[in-house]
């Protein structure tokens, strides 16, 4: 079970990583400067895609628990 949190939350970074680097790239997006796109990112893309962040994340912890099962 501690091997399934320990995917958990590498899912969870994976995931958040890359909706990061995917409000970058939206055009509603006008902020420049680092501070301006986290800010972006925690009022407009956090608020949206938090419940496919978390079944994302879900899912990637159950595969990797599942290759390290059969590969072990």
């Amino acid at each position: 079970m501690k091997n399934l949190l320990k995917y958990f939350i590498l899912g969870l970074v994976i995931m958040f990583l890359i909706t990061y680097i995917f409000s970058l790239s939206d055009d509603a997006n006008r902020s420049n400067g680092i501070l301006g796109s986290i800010k972006y990112y925690f009022t407009w893309v956090l608020p949206y895609w938090w419940l496919i962040i978390l079944i994302g994340s879900t899912i990637i912890a159950i595969v990797f628990f599942l290759i390290r099962k059969i590969f072990k």
